[in-house]
Parts: C-alpha cells; structure tokens; sequence
C-alpha cells in the first residue's frame, strides 16, 4: 500500500515531509507534489484530447470529477485494506488527513470509474480519451511519487548485510558498494531517520517508481503518436505494463502499512496487480480487430 500518515506510522521516513508552516498550520510536500502531478497529467491530456477530436469544454468537469474520486478511492482502498480496524471503528478518520495515508491503485480506479460514467454520460469518444489518457496517468504518478520521496511515505525496506559490500561490478573493473560510493541509490536515503532503522540503508522505491513510471508514460506516448493501430491499445498496454512494475518494486518495499498478509506472501498492490493485467490482455484480445475509428481534431469555432 502506499501511506502519507505523519506520526502515525513509526517506521516511515520523514526526509522533508512539510515546505513551510502558516500559524502553526503545516503545508506538506506531498500535497504540492500531488497538485503538480494533477497540473501535468491534465496540461498534457488537454492537448492530446484535441488531437482525437474532444471538446476541452467538456473536461473541464471531468477533471474535477476525476480529482475527487481519485482522492476518495485511494483512501478508501488504503483504509479497507492497510488499516481496516482503525476506520470501521472511526469511519470519519477517511476525513482526517493526518491520518491514515492514499493508494495509488484505489485512486485509479476510483477516478477510471467516475472517469468512465462522464465519459458515457457527455458522448465523448470513450477508447480515445482513454487512449489519450493512460500515458498522463503514469506522467501523474511520476511526479506524485516524489512526494512520496520527501514525506518518506512507501520507503524501501533495509539492504540486507548480505547485499552491503560489493552490489555489482562495472565495465573497467570498478564497483558499485553500499558504503563505498557516494551518489549510489542506497547511500541517499542512509541516515535520514527511518524510524526504528535509522541511519541504515534502504532501497530508495520511491524514485524507482518514480523512474520507472515516467519510463513507461514516455513508451505509451511513444505508442499513441506512433504506434496505434486500434482503439482502446493505449489504455490496454498500461494495464499490462503497469502492474509488471508495481509488483516488481513491492519486493523491495519496506513499510509495513503496505499490506503483506495477502497468503503471507503478497501486498495488496500485488494482488491487485493481478486482474489489472487480466483486464489489460482482455481488452487487447477484444479490440485488436476493431481498428481506429476517424477521428478529426478539434478546431476552435467563434
């Protein structure tokens, strides 16, 4: 699961979690990082949605709509199965922000879903946008996940003894060391205070998601402009893509909140990683032989 709970989660990093204070009133980082990653997922979607043809007008409330349920999903997702106890026996803790923490995965199918009935509901194109829209998810992530990075929220867990030393060998006879090179992923997160694993290195997950979801927001741009051949493709690689790097980096994962109890082996995340792939092969399987539909950009008319 991923969390943002400060002071709640003792084992959970605390890098730069607040930007500035305002009487008394603490401004966190990962709300700026999360309204720059709303701001660019939706910069970039507005331009592309013309490109197949929809009004911008017309997302104007589907964005508001896609913001609130995004919110409202993954709380709910990270309560129901990270901190069930709590919120069944306080359920207006979902209100309060200090608590409790956001996973992605509720976010996006909270905000699919919503997304989804506007999109039916105003006669937009529904593959297009969907298309248009699942590279911007991954550019949102990507950014989000920095957040993440400075309010120490989802942190890897610690480098084991047997890992320390030498990590791997380089062209030329050099070495990757934990302790040895500065600059190194593990050495940047050492000593900034982990809770009960202070001053150890652990796997800095946060920017390999990071990394890794701006690499595949780059790939499925690439396959938008490039490479379409279908409507629906898009969306339908990101469901496979995706999930392959999410359950990658959970084994890397070190806060406990995430969820690990699933047969004692997976995290939510994982498990949910599952039918999202299911869905993605589904989609492809179904509209692979339906083709492009036309499509005409839209023009401003006065």
């Amino acid at each position: 699961m991923d969390s943002l709970g400060y002071g709640v989660h003792p084992v959970e990093a605390c890098m730069y979690p607040t930007f500035f204070r305002f009487q008394g009133q603490g401004f966190h980082m990962w709300g700026l990082m999360l309204m720059f990653a709303f701001a660019a997922a939706i910069l970039v979607l507005n331009k592309r949605a013309k490109k197949v043809g929809v009004d911008p007008d017309l997302l104007v409330m589907f964005y508001q709509i896609i913001i609130i349920a995004a919110l409202a999903g993954s709380r709910l997702l990270h309560f129901v199965f990270a901190e069930p106890a709590l919120f069944f026996s306080n359920p207006l803790v979902f209100f309060d922000f200090n608590q409790g923490g956001f996973a992605f995965y509720g976010g996006a199918i909270g905000g699919a879903l919503a997304g989804s009935w506007y999109i039916k509901r105003k006669s937009i194109p529904f593959w297009k946008l969907l298309d248009a829209a699942a590279p911007t998810l991954m550019l949102g992530l990507a950014v989000g996940r920095i957040g993440c990075f400075f309010g120490g929220c989802c942190h890897g867990r610690l480098v084991e003894a047997a890992q320390t030393g030498t990590l791997l060998s380089l062209p030329g006879g050099s070495v990757v060391t934990v302790d040895g090179l500065p600059g190194v992923a593990f050495n940047f997160i050492k000593g900034v205070g982990v809770g009960n694993i202070h001053g150890s290195p652990i796997f800095p997950t946060q920017a390999f998601e990071s990394l890794g979801a701006f690499s595949v927001f780059l790939f499925l741009s690439w396959l938008w402009e490039k490479r379409r051949r279908f409507d629906g493709q898009i969306f339908a690689c990101l469901l496979l893509t995706y999930p392959i790097l999410r359950s990658t980096i959970e084994t890397f994962r070190g806060d406990v909140v995430r969820g690990t109890d699933w047969f004692g082996l997976f995290s939510t995340s994982q498990v949910v990683s599952i039918p999202t792939f299911a869905i993605g092969l589904a989609i492809l399987a179904v509209r692979m032989r339906k083709g492009l539909e036309p499509e005409t950009p839209w023009v401003y008319e006065e």
